[in-house]
């Protein structure tokens, strides 16, 4: 019997069973008589055989990006393995000793300390003997065999020490995606009792983070069953497929690799810490969604050391926090673009409504300031835009009203989670009306609503609800539904699951107000004065927006953001990012957050194939025209401080053949 072991990213590997020898047909030979010695052998070789019913755990589907290029995949590895011979009336101490001295000679081989305690391996005398006992373990975690290990190891390999195969996970591209991959890990460990059907003969994998824990059901596929007659000795006699294991099937990203790669690359040479979204207006795909700083999956196959994983948890940077969608920040001068639609929604704004942008304004008992402290005049929307002013945004929203500028927010996505299929994705949180009736009994104080107009105070979103944001307001009648997963095949290649492009809301944003705020985020980039200058590119037209904001003042912490869309006239591409600055850092989104916008996206258009299809769908789009005020031209560097408050409560959170060779073939 042959069975054809597929390992994902390998050629199918097919082994066959050792065949039964049948005896020659006709008058068979008369057996000499045993001696007396031999017939007890006999009877105890009967006695002590078994006929077990084990299960093979299937290799995992893999996880590629858009393009088919792979996050994760198996291999096989090998690992080594004590075989206990069956001795009769043999004392514990003759089974220890045995295991002692055969584990002895391997580490003096390839100077290594393994060891097996006493009562592990008389348990597994007594009940498991038939079956392989893994020795090369350090810290709880079995210790892959190398070909070099093998060569020195070739003297001892047969009949008590045997290489153990099993399926392993592994990530080739490290660290990249690798909050959004995810690792795996053992679903339980091996039993240690008495053999009963179904055993696996090798330790299963579960996901636990990432795509790996979201699709786990998809990606583990259907164990084997195997039948496996053994010797007293150990040797396998004969063995009988019942069920050849099913692969998992694949799981394909919406994510790029390049892109990716490329966001990933700045956040790492612009930032200690931080975070890019970039998604497909047109259809919701997110093709990067990057965390920095990261961690090399690899590091958690099989299983991480223990020393490792406590330098990652206490690492102050949070490698293993993914920020692109679980972190919840002040979205600071970004939600300005809130503001403004909430505002001219409302009638009380339109514009041509002219606001002083003053250095500070007066507001109950309580100033607030402007970034800038050189007063600029007055100016309509998209110059308080372009310049990212203050005072503009606290009149604005005053006239307006709560409601107004909280129910646009809402509209936009905020405060609520996109639903991507990844566990523990931020909620955000947008302050209304409603909420501080239940939880501080008043209706939004204007202190508080002067500071959610510049996105403080209660006030908190995820740089993917941000991306998501501007993609609504790029189409300007929907917010695509963020997509991170295509479809999911198996493993001929067919699609068994497809998720197709969908709207998440309705919008439908007033053209001209839309239009409006548009203009200023173009002049935000590509106008005199304009905060975002450094975004800018010479292949496309960006829109966008800077934002600068007080994170954690108790340790003179800020941030900086810079988001928006391109081209500006056929918007693709909506991106979100943002910056951590360090304890007393001097940061602003202008500075920061903008030069990595620029880098990504030059690499994106220069390093693309000339028959990129989302490239050639943005092809000689016509630049707008950028509305231009009188106003003083200094360097984009606005820091939105929050004026103090207490804080509030929480709010509510509504061919396997050869393989079995391997396993049993000693």
């Amino acid at each position: 019997m042959a069975l054809g072991v597929f390992l994902p990213g390998q050629a199918q590997v097919v082994l066959k069973a050792q065949p039964v020898v049948e005896e020659p047909k006709g008058e068979a030979p008369k057996p000499a008589a045993p001696e007396k010695t031999d017939l007890k052998a006999s009877w105890q070789t009967q006695k002590e055989a078994r006929a077990l019913t084990l299960s093979v755990p299937a290799p995992r589907g893999q996880i590629v990006d858009r393009n088919g290029i792979p996050f994760a995949q198996n291999r096989a590895a090998s690992y080594l393995a004590l075989v206990m011979p069956y001795m009769d009336g043999a004392s514990d101490e003759q089974v220890t000793t045995f295991a002692r001295t055969t584990i002895e000679k391997v580490n003096q081989a390839l100077g290594k300390t393994w060891s097996l305690s006493d009562d592990k391996v008389l348990l597994h005398y007594k009940h498991r003997r038939w079956l392989p006992l893994v020795f090369s373990v350090e810290e709880g975690l079995n210790v892959e065999i190398t070909p070099d290990m093998e060569e020195k190891l070739k003297p001892l390999l047969g009949t008590s020490v045997v290489l153990q195969p099993a399926y392993i996970r592994h990530y080739p591209q490290g660290a990249t995606a690798c909050h959004i991959v995810g690792y795996t890990g053992k679903t339980r460990p091996l039993p240690t009792g008495p053999i009963v059907d179904g055993d696996p003969v090798f330790e299963e994998m579960e996901g636990r983070e990432g795509i790996e824990t979201a699709f786990d059901s998809d990606l583990k596929g259907q164990a084997g069953l195997v039948n496996v007659l053994f010797s007293p000795d150990g040797k396998r006699l004969a063995e009988d497929v019942r069920r050849n294991p099913v692969p998992g099937r694949n799981v394909v990203l919406s994510i790029d690799y390049n892109f990716q790669k490329y966001a990933e690359n700045a956040l790492k040479k612009h930032t200690t810490s931080g975070a890019m979204v970039i998604m497909d207006v047109t259809n919701g795909d997110i093709l990067a969604m990057a965390s920095n700083p990261g961690f090399d999956l690899n590091e958690f196959v099989p299983g991480i050391r223990s020393k490792r994983y406590e330098e990652l948890t206490k690492n102050p940077h949070l490698p293993l926090f993914p920020r692109s969608f679980r972190g919840e920040y002040p979205p600071a001068s970004t939600f300005k673009i809130v503001t403004a639609l909430g505002a001219l929604d409302s009638g009380k704004v339109n514009a041509k409504t002219y606001y002083d942008c003053d250095t500070a304004m007066e507001i109950g008992n309580r100033v607030f300031r402007n970034w800038n402290k050189e007063g600029e005049g007055s100016m309509t929307v998209v110059t308080a835009i372009k310049r990212s002013c203050n005072t503009w945004f606290y009149r604005a929203a005053l006239e307006s009203g709560a409601d107004f500028i909280a129910n646009m927010a809402l509209r936009l996505g905020f405060g609520e989670r996109t639903g991507i299929p990844l566990k523990a994705e931020g909620e955000g949180f947008v302050q209304t009306n409603a909420w501080t009736l239940q939880h501080l009994n008043s209706k939004i104080q204007s202190g508080d609503l002067a500071n959610m107009a510049i996105g403080q105070g209660r006030v908190l979103a995820t740089p993917l609800q941000v991306c998501q944001c501007m993609a609504g307001l790029a189409d300007g009648s929907r917010i695509p539904q963020p997509r991170l997963v295509l479809q999911v095949q198996d493993m001929a290649d067919r699609v068994v699951m497809a998720y197709e492009p969908k709207d998440r809301k309705r919008i439908d944003l007033n053209p001209d107000h839309r239009q409006t705020v548009i203009n200023g985020m173009v002049a935000v980039v590509n106008g005199s004065g304009g905060t975002g200058r450094a975004a800018g590119i010479k292949h496309a037209e960006i829109a966008g927006k800077t934002g600068t904001a007080q994170w954690k003042p108790t340790k003179d912490q800020n941030l900086a953001w810079f988001t928006g869309f391109l081209p500006a006239g056929k918007p693709k591409f909506a991106f979100a990012v943002v910056y951590e600055g360090e304890p007393g850092e001097d940061v602003s989104g202008g500075r920061k957050a903008a030069p990595i916008v620029s880098e990504v996206f030059t690499n994106i258009f220069e390093k693309a194939p000339a028959d990129d299809p989302m490239l050639l769908a943005i092809k000689d789009v016509p630049k707008a025209t950028v509305v231009e005020e009188e106003v003083v031209e200094t360097p984009g560097d606005e820091v939105e401080r929050a004026v103090p408050r207490p804080p509030p409560p929480p709010p509510e959170r509504k061919g396997i053949g050869g393989f079995f060779r391997k396993l049993f073939g000693r």
